[in-house]
């Protein structure tokens, strides 16, 4: 049996009414085109004449304006008209309906030529004070001008006419047209109407005997008779299709009763299982409860620099007081944006802790601009390039270890600069460090503090996510190299700013 048989069906019925349609249509369109260029065209006609004859009549009155008064504006308006006419003359060419038409424009346009040129001497002679010379060609001006409104006249009235008869005899057509579209358009209704009929019984009489069928399984009747389809179409095959889904329903039926036992057991042993699972999270959470609680260390911080205070050790309750902010810091959740006021506030707590323990080994310098926006950025950013600059950097130093920390506005942004004057990063590392390249793929033979780059890895890749870069290098710039030290400055956009970010 051949497939897509209904398809077939529904683009035959429609290709036959859409060509049908799509023909009467352009035949109306070509002819409705026809008539309305040939109207335009008499209009078109009728307004060049119309203008022509407007420019004629304008020259005339400027030309006896200027002849009576001599003022340079009648001059000046004289001249602007004429050299008007003039374009206008020459640019004239009118869709006229026969030769005769054609012949009288060339006169007129014959005519404009001399007009223009009488003119003209009149113009002369009125700046020369010739009177009989500029009376002599107004008169002879006069009488052309005179000559040409009676031959655009005659031009026009002529045009009319024959315009006229051919627009009664499109009239004419177009009446027939519209009676053969009426005519066209009663039989393509009759034949859609036709078609209609007949294919949506064709086609639904089977679908109406399948519905029914499913209504009766759907209510719970599986014993029907197959149903019977005598179409050779996609309706067919799918009263083939239903009359196997409803046998194999009933087949499936007597499987179903038979597992139903099966998965009455299955389920009191998922029940089991479940059971077993939840004691085992609950074990769990015991277990993590069990475990140090962030807050009785820092209430146990708090006692002990409360401890210190009534000793009098007031260096050791310093000490723990700094020790205390760092812990609660650093266990704040990493997920949650800090402002860098924090941040900076934090490396402060975490310097006073190392030179507590490094003494003199350390310096630190803090450069922070008055008024500088606190600009909201990843949380624990600033702590990890400061950690990598001690113990990579100057750890190995025995006095004279110098970490500077500056902060300053910059175009859109707040420009952050960590450096230290340690040993510095080697070209090769540093390039893989800024690369993204995985902190254990090294090679043998190169330096140690090579694999602590993770710590700078995530705060450059935190800070490209956080900001939505396209690359590392609009958020932080490193520069260093071997014995040389390292900077690290971070671009950090302020919120609403729409500058470009610039890294130096």
């Amino acid at each position: 049996m051949s497939r897509n048989v209904i398809r077939k069906k529904l683009l035959l019925y429609f290709l036959i009414t859409s060509v049908l349609v799509n023909l009467i249509c352009l035949y109306t369109y070509n002819n409705t085109r026809l008539l309305i260029h040939q109207l335009n065209q008499i209009f078109f006609n009728d307004i060049a004449l119309t203008n022509l004859e407007n420019s004629v009549s304008d020259v005339e009155t400027s030309i006896k304006s200027y002849l009576t008064t001599s003022h340079s504006e009648d001059l000046s308006a004289y001249l602007n008209k004429s050299n008007k006419l003039r374009k206008q003359s020459q640019g004239l060419n009118a869709n006229l309906t026969n030769t005769q038409s054609e012949l009288m424009l060339v006169d007129i346009k014959g005519m404009i030529t001399t007009y223009l040129e009488y003119t003209d001497s009149a113009e002369s002679g009125k700046r020369g004070r010739d009177i009989a010379s500029y009376s002599q060609s107004f008169n002879n001006a006069s009488r052309i001008y005179g000559y040409i409104t009676h031959y655009i006249d005659k031009l026009k009235i002529h045009e009319f006419q024959q315009n006229n008869a051919n627009y009664l005899e499109i009239d004419r057509w177009l009446g027939l047209l519209q009676a053969f579209n009426i005519a066209v358009i009663l039989l393509a209704m009759a034949i859609n109407i036709v078609l209609i009929i007949w294919f949506s019984y064709s086609l639904t009489d089977p679908i109406l005997r399948l519905s029914k069928a499913a209504g009766e399984i759907a209510d719970g009747n599986y014993d029907i008779q197959e149903v019977p389809v005598n179409s050779h179409d996609e309706v067919h095959s799918l009263a083939l299709a239903f009359n196997r889904m409803a046998e194999s329903i009933r087949k499936q039926l007597i499987e179903i009763r038979q597992k139903a036992e099966i998965e009455s057991r299955l389920q009191e042993q998922e029940m089991q299982n479940l059971k077993m699972a939840t004691m085992l999270s609950d074990a769990q959470l015991k277990t993590l409860q069990a475990q140090i609680n962030p807050h009785f260390m820092f209430n146990t911080l708090n006692a002990g620099m409360q401890l210190a205070m009534f000793e009098g050790a007031e260096r050791t309750q310093a000490f723990m007081e700094r020790l205390s902010e760092s812990l609660r810091y650093n266990l704040g959740n990493i997920d949650k944006p800090a402002t860098l006021s924090l941040e900076i506030t934090h490396i402060d707590n975490y310097i006073y802790l190392l030179k507590e323990r490094y003494g003199d080994r350390i310096a630190y310098f803090k450069s922070v601009e008055e008024g500088l926006p606190d600009v909201v950025m990843p949380r624990m950013i600033l702590q990890p390039i400061v950690e990598n600059a001690f113990m990579h950097g100057i750890a190995g130093m025995e006095t004279n270890g110098v970490i500077t920390l500056s902060a300053r506005r910059a175009a859109g942004a707040v420009r952050v600069e960590i450096a230290d004057n340690g040993i510095g990063i080697d070209a090769e590392t540093l390039e893989r460090l800024l690369s993204g390249e995985p902190a254990d793929s090294r090679g043998a033979g190169e330096p140690a503090h090579a694999g602590h780059s993770i710590g700078l890895r995530n705060v450059v890749g935190r800070l490209v996510l956080y900001y939505g870069a396209e690359g590392s290098a609009q958020v932080v710039s490193i520069q260093s190299g071997a014995g040389e030290g390292t900077r690290v400055t971070l671009n950090l956009p302020l919120r609403g700013s729409e500058d470009t970010l610039c890294i130096s």
